[in-house]
């Protein structure tokens, strides 16, 4: 389900609370008309991905199914991904934090998506729940805790929320209160790590496994064997590599109030970069990109506290380029990125004043 439009002003409507109601009775719908076979879970891999895993997973109950995630550097919507998600033969889908795109990931295979991101359309004949539009933007572990958790679960969606900066819920906060803090945010910490390390393909279904089989952030914390493992080994390469990188000074634009934090990590520690510049530069919007991410190619995240729309300016500048990849500007107006071929990139900061 996506927002309706307002006529008026073209601006998505914001839906009322009673619209998880319906988002419910399609994800009920949906999961009551699942075929024989297995159903794969395709996941973001930051905690929120995660977290809606989670929720979905369980909602599943005994039905077979496997979890998924793209692969370094990639979106859902690509070859490389449609590639791995038809290797599992799946009867069905679900795509969890991953964004809308009118692109069919998986042809014939009935799909349901979920997310919060600023939709691009949806693909043909998919089910699509987004809370994008609703006031506040749910983050998709409180989306699929709304019409597929239990109270079993519920902390688990409430990491994810706390993960991804989500709006308050009276149900999901009780839940983080339930425990100590300290747990839930080290538990917190662990998992996001998975994403950010330099081999996520391996890192992100560890977490998974350790996420789904916990009771509560104390299990997370106290977790033994090879996954565990490696997500203490994965959490030290990250505070590594973070603290390399935010040696990086940054340079301006001298069109734009743009300030660009260029580095070489193996880890994905860019988002983190300009999240943290972001406050420092509160009247810019801040650039960190990150040559040694992925071979070949630039990735690089987006942030601002400045009231700037970076989707109109990726999409601006993009144009102007005659860029048509698919992973490029993606998320929020305030939170954005992508990664681009690098001298593809170098173009890119040309159009943006960085000389």
């Amino acid at each position: 389900m996506r927002p309706n439009s307002d006529k008026a002003n073209g601006k998505p409507v914001r839906l009322t609370p009673v619209a998880y109601d319906d988002l419910r009775h399609l994800f009920q719908a949906f999961q009551q008309n699942l075929p024989e076979g297995k159903a794969v879970i395709l996941a973001d891999g930051d905690v929120d991905g995660l977290g809606a895993a989670c929720v979905v997973w369980d909602a599943l109950g005994d039905h077979p199914k496997s979890f998924l995630t793209p692969a370094k550097g990639r979106n859902a919507f690509g070859d490389e991904t449609a590639a791995l998600v038809a290797a599992e033969n799946p009867t069905s889908l679900f795509v969890l934090d991953l964004g809308i795109s009118p692109r069919i990931i998986a042809p014939g295979v009935p799909t349901l998506l979920l997310d919060h991101h600023h939709p691009r359309g949806a693909p043909e004949g998919a089910t699509v729940l987004s809370g994008y539009g609703l006031d506040p933007v749910p983050t998709s572990s409180l989306l699929a805790w709304r019409v597929a958790g239990t109270a079993e679960n519920d902390w688990k969606a409430a990491i994810g929320n706390a993960g991804d900066m989500g709006p308050p819920d009276e149900i999901l906060d009780h839940a983080r209160a339930g425990g100590t803090k300290r747990a839930f945010d080290m538990a917190k910490s662990l998992l996001n790590s998975a994403k950010r390390s330099s081999d996520p393909a391996r890192a992100v279904p560890a977490a998974f496994r350790v996420f789904q089989t916990a009771n509560s952030p104390k299990e997370v914390l106290e977790a033994t064997g090879g996954d565990a493992e490696t997500l203490v080994h994965v959490q030290n390469e990250v505070k590594r590599e973070l603290s390399e990188a935010r040696k990086a000074a940054p340079k301006f634009s001298k069109t734009e109030p743009l300030a660009l934090i260029r580095f070489s990590s193996p880890a994905r520690v860019h988002p983190l970069i300009a999240q943290q510049w972001r406050g420092r530069l509160p009247k810019y919007a801040v650039i960190a990109a990150n040559d040694g991410y992925d071979k070949g190619r630039t990735a690089f995240s987006l942030r601002t506290n400045s009231g700037l729309d970076l989707l109109e300016i990726l999409a601006r500048h993009g144009q102007a380029l005659g860029i048509n990849e698919p992973e490029y500007g993606h998320g929020h107006h305030a939170a954005t990125g992508g990664s681009l071929p690098t001298e593809t990139f170098e173009r890119l900061l040309g159009s943006m004043g960085f000389g």
